[in-house]
């Protein structure tokens, strides 16, 4: 019988409900209930579902055939390969910290209510709305991959809203503040000198918006067409210690003008430079330490230039704030960041805008109120007498 009456461990009567989820000798669903009625309607809840499924969609599977913890194993194995080392370490990290508390709930028990109290409690904690939704829509990518693959009927958490993010300001130079620092670090490392190379990267990313691990995995035959093109093909990966394929994970070319293509060519030769040797090396010739060149070089040039602070990936909005300023059209700008979405792309125009209404509240001529002398009218009364 499905339904049986059992004495627990503690000396309690309860109702146990034992199911097969493909007939005997498959994986079996085990409940127990307190009254006999809640056992009938689990019993008779499952068989509806279950029917309901077998006219729809005869290959998905129940939810109470898996638990949250075995859907968030699957999904770790289809995703392991597909994943940046910092996403992967992310997502590891929150399962290490949810799996405890979430891991046993069947996943429709994964619902808006329950992620929004986790939201709650992880902003009380102090973490930023970024950081928490990218934690929680970790958990919703485990339920829509589990949907997408027919392991569960629907996804339960469908309808949570994550938190909204009010979009700081991001810190942007103008082009003389851009122009002044370039020409600080050229008198700084002039040409000739073995630091030359600094000189080149802080040129090479205001001008083209490469990314710090684009800009490290950069090799001679990156430079096409004339060396006017530079081809992105890979982005060195300060976590995994390597090379690995670009954040959208496909090829993308970016501008490469005189000033720039000059300063890449006179690099190549003094360090005679092979087609597959990066461009940028440490001193033992090995990849660069991007955390390295933040602190010691770029945050040292920041504070001895002593113009506004900015990070160093700031530089990259730099300059695709200051190519959309000056007038190149979006869709170039899109292909030339490498962003997916235009949207993306968009903010820079909003950056641009709010520049243009700041000039708007600042910046006025007008006429100037003066005291206009008074007209005397050349007409004269003449009385004429009959």
């Amino acid at each position: 019988m499905p339904i049986k009456k059992v004495l627990t461990k503690n000396k309690c009567t309860r109702w146990e409900v034992v199911v097969y989820t493909g007939g005997r000798g498959s994986k079996r669903i085990v409940r127990r209930f307190e009254r006999k009625s809640d056992a009938e309607a689990f019993l008779q809840n499952y068989r509806t579902r279950k029917n309901e499924l077998k006219r729809g969609h005869p290959d998905v599977r129940d939810f109470e055939e898996t638990t949250f913890k075995e859907e968030a194993e699957y999904w770790i194995s289809q995703r392991r390969h597909t994943l940046s080392p910092g996403h992967l370490k992310r997502a590891e990290g929150v399962f290490r910290e949810w799996l405890p508390r979430l891991g046993n709930l069947r996943p429709n028990r994964i619902t808006p209510n329950l992620l929004t109290t986790l939201q709650a409690e992880q902003v009380a904690l102090g973490l930023s709305t970024t950081t928490v939704n990218r934690k929680i829509e970790i958990i919703t990518s485990v339920l829509n991959l589990a949907v997408r693959h027919r392991r569960i009927p629907y996804n339960p958490a469908s309808g949570y809203q994550k938190l909204r993010i009010e979009r700081a300001e991001t810190t942007c130079w103008e082009i003389e503040e851009a122009e002044s620092f370039l020409s600080f670090a050229n008198s700084k490392y002039p040409k000739g000198s073995s630091d030359r190379w600094k000189y080149v990267v802080y040129l090479l990313t205001i001008n083209t918006g490469l990314r710090a691990g684009e800009i490290w995995g950069l090799r001679r035959h990156d430079l096409v067409q004339g060396d006017e093109i530079i081809l992105i093909q890979r982005q060195f990966d300060r976590l995994q210690r390597g090379y690995r394929a670009t954040k959208a994970k496909r090829n993308r070319r970016v501008p490469c003008n005189d000033e720039l293509k000059q300063e890449l060519l006179s690099l190549i030769e003094i360090q005679k430079k092979l087609p597959d040797e990066a461009l940028f090396q440490s001193e033992a010739s090995k990849p660069m330490n991007h955390d390295n060149f933040r602190k010691r070089v770029f945050k040292a040039d920041l504070e001895e230039w002593g113009g506004r602070k900015i990070r160093f990936h700031d530089l990259r909005h730099v300059a695709l704030t200051l190519m959309v300023a000056s007038g190149v059209d979006l869709r170039t700008v899109q292909d030339i960041a490498g962003h997916q979405d235009i949207k993306t792309t968009m903010d820079y125009t909003h950056r641009v805008a709010e520049k243009i209404k700041e000039v708007a509240r600042t910046f006025s001529i007008k006429p100037k109120e003066v005291s206009l002398p008074k007209k005397v009218s050349n007409l004269r009364l003449v009385i004429c007498n009959d």
